[in-house]
């Protein structure tokens, strides 16, 4: 089958789905590119409609490249189209389209459903209320990229399907455990399960000392809690945290962007691990 029609109900249908609302109601996401459709195949996801456009694949892989993931999608059994260059513009969200594009079925994003390994300290990274998609990108990258355990995601103000989530993530949503809910329940899933909260902050807390994050210990079990891009963390997590740390600045700002911040202190936690023994 092939699309030339800018006005053919799927394109129109694919162009919805960049709203949260319809995505929402038809329980499907939008995963585009080369290197996040591929990994979202690796990670089980089996997609539910699949386009192409081979006049947009990019000199950056092979001609073999291409025929390998296109038989990949049409293993899963879902239903492969290509389309015209203009009508996979119109469908792109991305600058730049690669060709490939894919509807898949939202991922369940249940608390219930993160299950921690008993072979390491778990290492979790948490934010709170973040607003914007390419930070949470970020910060999904950086979970797949240092093997964090999971990813929690409190209080949202962004969807975790935004197709710019997906985006900033290269896919990394699918790879990583990600639940989704609300501070209060976080903190008492954390509580039972004997994870140390490691909250960030720029801030002293009700005189509460904070430590240099490099000074904190992160080899037994803990939670690294970023906040909301401008408020930062919420008093619940700053209240209920075991520890509070900073990053030292320099300048005349007195905080990194989020994803930043989550980053170098996610890789210190991960350094600590490679070099020390857990702290009684």
């Amino acid at each position: 089958m092939r699309i030339t029609s800018l006005t053919n109900p799927r394109v129109k249908h694919v162009v919805a789905l960049r709203e949260k609302r319809q995505r929402d109601e038809d329980g499907l996401m939008l995963v585009e590119g080369f290197d996040p459709l591929a990994l979202a195949l690796d990670c089980g996801v089996r997609p539910v409609t699949a386009f192409v456009c081979p006049d947009l694949f990019k000199p950056a892989h092979q001609p073999g490249d291409y025929d390998r993931l296109l038989a990949r999608v049409r293993e899963t059994g879902c239903q492969v189209i290509e389309t015209t260059r203009p009508v996979f513009e119109k469908m792109a969200y991305r600058d730049g389209p690669d060709g490939w594009l894919a509807v898949v079925p939202r991922p369940e994003f249940a608390l219930s459903r993160l299950s921690l390994s008993t072979h390491r300290p778990a290492l979790l990274l948490v934010a709170e209320a973040v607003e914007k998609p390419g930070n949470l990108g970020a910060m999904l990258r950086t979970c797949d990229a240092a093997g964090v355990d999971a990813f929690l995601f409190c209080d949202p103000k962004a969807d975790l399907t935004n197709p710019n989530v997906v985006r900033a993530s290269q896919g990394t949503l699918f790879s990583v455990p990600v639940a989704q809910c609300a501070s209060t329940e976080a903190v008492c899933w954390l509580r039972d399960r004997g994870i140390r909260i490691v909250a960030t902050t720029p801030h002293v807390v009700h005189g509460r000392p904070l430590l240099d994050y490099a000074a904190c210990d992160y080899t037994r079990a803990c939670a690294i809690v970023v906040g909301e891009e401008k408020h930062g963390l919420s008093q619940l997590w700053l209240e209920g945290a075991d520890v509070a740390v900073r990053i030292p600045m320099f300048g005349r700002i007195n905080s990194l962007n989020v994803a930043v911040s989550a980053a170098i202190v996610v890789y210190e936690a991960i350094n600590q691990r490679r070099t020390r023994s857990p702290v009684a």
